[in-house]
């Protein structure tokens, strides 16, 4: 919250002067007037330039903190506490600086006069939608608490899933990282020396070899241009995501690589129903709630599903019907969800299909990294193999040169 200089007159004529916190200048000199100061000046402080705050901008709020953030609130509030007490007592325990920072001026916000949903739209950066929408329903509800402890259990659930892909995933990762380069090592370091004494010795080298004394020429040749060329690859691949058609094929491809696609259907499925159904049991309208939930959906092939589904529910009709005609969705959850929208309970049943995908997800994950790992072996021990190979023979065609 900004800080402003002012000067002014009281009833008896005197100046008078200070500083004071508003939203702005007409907040301030609304408060001025309520104690009768006749205003003669508002100057907005300057703040001071801060290097470790300048740096805070570019540290990262990961899921976990805000998910400590959530649970810790949602306690306090339920407990009784006042928000602005809550807010200004877990700034001091938050760890993270620019969530503090953020955490710092929605509690300064929130005391100006904003709601709390109002304040954290000013940082979208760290909260995301659903959270800034949860909130604004649970305060046009009047039920605050109850509204954090479903996003607390939300975020909790949506940190689980992550963390269960990112623990899968490491040691594949760990082992190709790895892998590749002991072998650029031994291709750039050992093999050149070892090639050079029999190229010396006027002993043939075997294909293996030549192949990859080739290889190692040529990246010492050309590494330079090779640099440049992947650095622009890159850039490109990420102008080219960045579009909506790149987006959109790029996703369709995603969705279409056998085991990896049907990992990230399941967690898109589980993520989206999971999101459906919180904003639902929080009470925003359902309108609201498709197009919030669509835009925490990563991958553009579901979420142009849902815009479907927006139009279809926007007319009146029912969400199921445009998920089943897409072809994205199968059947089982299209079924459930229909049976919730004509039971009425439509974000039990999306809990339901969530927690069922989370599990599916969890097996995907499991099943995928014993595919991975032997995959990775039989290629990187390929490769070293070959190398070996490529030692040995050279080897055994001087043995031979020599006993002729």
């Amino acid at each position: 919250m900004p800080t402003y200089s002012y000067k002014a007159r009281d009833e008896s004529g005197k100046v008078v002067s200070g500083m004071m916190e508003a939203m702005n200048k007409d907040i301030l000199a609304s408060k001025l007037q309520k104690l009768k100061y006749t205003i003669t000046s508002i100057t907005e402080k300057a703040i001071p330039f801060s290097i470790d705050k300048f740096l805070r901008r570019f540290t990262k709020v990961k899921l976990n903190d805000l998910v400590m953030f959530d649970v810790q609130l949602a306690s306090m509030i339920s407990s009784g506490i006042s928000l602005p007490t809550s807010l200004a007592t877990l700034k001091d325990q938050i760890e993270n600086e620019r969530l503090k920072d953020a955490v710092i001026e929605v509690h300064d916000d929130i005391k100006g006069g904003l709601t709390f949903s109002d304040a954290l739209k000013k940082h979208p950066d760290i909260f995301p939608n659903i959270f800034i929408n949860m909130i604004h329903a649970g305060e046009v509800s009047g039920n605050l608490d109850e509204i954090l402890n479903r996003l607390a259990v939300f975020a909790e659930r949506e940190q689980e899933l992550k963390q269960r892909i990112s623990t899968a995933m490491f040691y594949p990762m760990i082992l190709a990282v790895v892998g590749f380069f002991v072998i650029i090592m031994i291709i750039v370091t050992i093999l050149p020396s070892f090639a050079k004494i029999f190229i010396e010795a006027n002993v043939p080298l075997p294909l293996p070899t030549l192949v990859l004394y080739n290889v190692n020429l040529m990246v010492r040749a050309y590494w330079r241009h090779a640099v440049v060329v992947i650095t622009g690859l890159y850039f490109l691949f990420r102008w080219y995501k960045k579009t909506p058609a790149g987006k959109y094929n790029i996703d369709s491809i995603m969705l279409n690589i056998p085991a990896m696609g049907k990992l990230i259907r399941q967690s898109t499925i589980a993520r989206l129903t999971r999101t459906l159904a919180s904003l639902i049991g929080a009470g925003v309208p359902m309108l609201q709630a498709l197009e919030v939930t669509e835009q925490t959906i990563d991958n553009a092939i579901i979420s142009k599903v849902l815009k479907n589904v927006y139009s279809s529910v926007s007319k009146g009709e029912s969400i199921s019907a445009p998920l089943r005609e897409s072809g994205q969705f199968p059947a089982m959850p299209v079924h459930m969800i229909a049976v919730g929208e004509e039971t009425g309970a439509l974000d039990a049943m999306l809990n339901k299909v969530a927690d069922y995908y989370d599990m599916s997800t969890d097996y995907s994950v499991k099943k995928l990294t014993a595919l991975l790992e032997p995959v990775f072996l039989v290629v990187i021990g390929g490769m070293v193999g070959f190398i070996f190979a490529s030692i040995l023979l050279p080897i055994f065609q001087m043995v031979k040169t020599l006993k002729h």
